[in-house]
């Protein structure tokens, strides 16, 4: 089946097997698998598993655990280096190419906390991130989240912003149709961040699988289409008690509107 962009799931290898042939990599969470808070000899089965996966590992979402704090007062700062040093040079060393910057608990600003001083740790945080990201050929893809879940970049053209004042190779934005979709930010602002624009997130009504309800999946493709955008897209959704047969719908329905 041909597809104008590569078409990722986000699982871990132990849940894809049977999957080969309908997806063309996978997306694991990050702060879960490459176990950023420990040591190497720690990580290594994890390594191990990711190395044997079933599909390519290319991208990994939810980036930061939530008790890394990234925003407010108590921000360790070494330890938050130490943290992306070894999740960029451990995903790099897998293949990977892109790590998703959602994690929402991670950048939370406290109540009452000034928004540009927590805009201005945002920036810290990936620059610090793009000094190891950069050499390893791995970019950072902001992700617009809605109010329920940060309360820091909740569009599209936020991220956009957050990624211009950043100003490194390694630094981009995603689309999340989820995100579009609940805080009513209409597709046609990807134009203007067209050529920042390296990794997209699918879902379907309730962010349950794509083909589940009415999404306008059809219309966020056709401004990609329109962009000539040329990265990965990848499903990032609540999925149900049969994974394989919601993630074997999910392929075929988005191959009906891609081919």
């Amino acid at each position: 089946m041909s597809r104008p962009f590569p078409l990722g799931v986000s699982a871990t290898p132990d849940q894809v097997a049977g999957l080969e042939g309908y997806y063309d990599f996978i997306e694991p969470p990050g702060s879960r698998v490459l176990m950023g808070l420990a040591d190497d000899a720690a990580y290594a089965p994890q390594k191990a598993s990711l190395e044997a996966s079933p599909l390519p590992v290319r991208a990994f979402n939810v980036l930061f655990p939530s008790e890394l704090r990234l925003v407010g007062d108590d921000v360790d700062w070494e330890r938050v280096e130490q943290y992306l040093e070894r999740v960029v040079n451990r995903a790099a060393d897998l293949g990977a190419k892109v790590l998703v910057f959602g994690s929402g608990g991670a950048r939370t600003a406290p109540a009452g906390f000034s928004r540009a001083t927590a805009w201005g740790q945002l920036v810290r945080v990936l620059t610090t991130g793009a000094r190891y990201a950069d050499p390893r050929d791995i970019v950072f893809a902001i992700e617009n989240l809605r109010r329920p879940e940060s309360n820091m970049i909740n569009s599209f053209v936020e991220a956009l912003q957050l990624a211009r004042d950043v100003d490194r190779p390694s630094v981009r934005v995603l689309a999340d149709i989820f995100h579009f979709v609940e805080e009513g930010e209409p597709f046609d602002d990807i134009r203007a961040g067209a050529d920042w624009l390296v990794h997209v997130h699918l879902s379907g009504d309730e962010r349950r699988y794509p083909g589940y309800g009415r999404y306008p999946l059809g219309e966020l493709f056709d401004v990609l289409t329109a962009v000539d955008y040329a990265g990965n897209v990848s499903i990032e959704c609540r999925w149900g008690d049969d994974f394989t047969s919601e993630a074997l719908y999910a392929a075929g329905y988005l191959d009906g509107l891609l081919t």
